[in-house]
């Protein structure tokens, strides 16, 4: 065709916009990556959860931060209609010291040995109800405290210091930009809540199983799916906002870059479509060789951006205190569809041009 012809004999101008073209992809492409990397610290324990549906204190507006459920209502939420399988979890973010003696936090999870709530053990022994004063490590916590299995780990929480031995490791991801850690649930209540009289809260949500349960509500609790109780992390909403409008942003200057581009090239080859126009070619087959160049130059910088992109994912990979970028198949799959349309939408006014091009004033321009 014309259009890669043409592309061949001017290989040095249409390289460099292929190099612009594989660079808006290469932002375009570490921009969201950011984002599901930022996804996955704020609640990526939350989605590995065995669960359909979560329940919460109906007072703490889907935050599991702010909810606390007693015994009684725990028991009410079990009972609830539809509910096949149920299991008490508990939250507090604590200090602890790494193998450096430096200060960091995880999330402690308390769960009860036995339930949907226990985690799956990758290496290592599982708690048993004895194992006060064990915990479960997330890899990730094991990789940036520099710890082990065995190894002996000093949390602190409400002016008080606890020995934890580190009885297995876990794959259950991070809850509010930490390392998960799970404890048993009687072990939870004392770091979160100490020796003080009265009651103590037994949970702060319920992990629940069953058809059906999102959407309901009882006396003291609410029960949402997990997609609903991951948009309610604090920071989470205003976190994807802003990734997506960095993202759509991207993606409108590319298409103006590539429009601009492909504009001034239209306008320096108007006396060559005034010829083609001339002869009998009609501004269809014109406007066709210009979207063939676009595709071509589009899909040449996508090939390239992507592994630049999955090399970066690696290198940072490899620092235990790297960016948090992660990237799956669909991101590669919509972020070059996205390119491929917004280019082709910038080309349009390439194909304004073609059609204002009157064939004997642009012959009479090249004499």
């Amino acid at each position: 065709m014309i259009g890669l012809y043409e592309i061949w004999q001017r290989k040095t101008q249409f390289g460099l916009i292929a190099l612009i073209v594989t660079l808006i992809s290469y932002l375009i492409l570490m921009v969201t990556g950011l984002g599901l990397g930022l996804n996955e610290l704020a609640g990526s324990a939350l989605r590995s959860f065995n669960a359909d549906a979560i329940a919460y204190s109906d007072e703490a507006g889907i935050s599991v931060i702010r909810s606390e459920l007693s015994e009684e209502t725990v028991e009410r939420i079990r009972n609830a209609e539809g509910v096949t399988d149920s299991a008490s979890l508990g939250y507090v973010a604590a200090n602890y010291l790494d193998s450096d003696g430096e200060i960091a936090s995880a999330a402690f999870l308390g769960y009860d040995p036995g339930t949907i709530g226990e985690p799956k053990v990758t290496s290592g022994d599982t708690l048993t109800p004895g194992d006060r004063l064990g915990l479960l490590a997330d890899k990730r916590f094991l990789s940036a405290s520099g710890l082990d299995v065995g190894d002996t780990v000093t949390v602190s929480l409400r002016l008080s210091k606890h020995e934890f031995r580190i009885v297995g490791e876990i794959d259950e991801g991070a809850f509010f930009f930490q390392p998960a850690v799970y404890v048993l649930r009687s072990t939870w209540q004392e770091l979160r809540y100490g020796s003080i009289g009265g009651e103590l809260p037994a949970a702060s949500i319920v992990l629940l199983k069953g058809n059906g349960l999102a959407g309901r509500e009882g006396p003291g609790y609410e029960i949402v799916n997990k997609a609903t109780a991951f948009a309610n992390i604090e920071g989470v909403a205003g976190q994807n906002s802003t990734v997506q409008s960095l993202r759509a942003a991207a993606f409108v200057i590319g298409a103006l870059v590539i429009g601009v581009f492909f504009y001034v090239l239209t306008l320096q080859k108007v006396p060559q479509i005034g010829v083609l126009k001339a002869i009998g070619a009609s501004n269809a087959f014109v406007f066709r060789q210009i979207v063939v160049q676009v595709l071509t130059l589009s899909a040449a910088g996508i090939a390239i951006a992507m592994p630049m992109a999955w090399l970066t994912e690696w290198a940072l990979a490899q620092s235990p205190d790297s960016l948090p970028i992660a990237f799956s198949t669909g991101t590669y799959v919509t972020t070059a569809i996205g390119l491929v349309v917004t280019a082709v939408v910038g080309a349009l006014f390439s194909g304004r041009q073609v059609l204002k091009t009157d064939p004997i004033i642009a012959l009479g321009q090249q004499q």
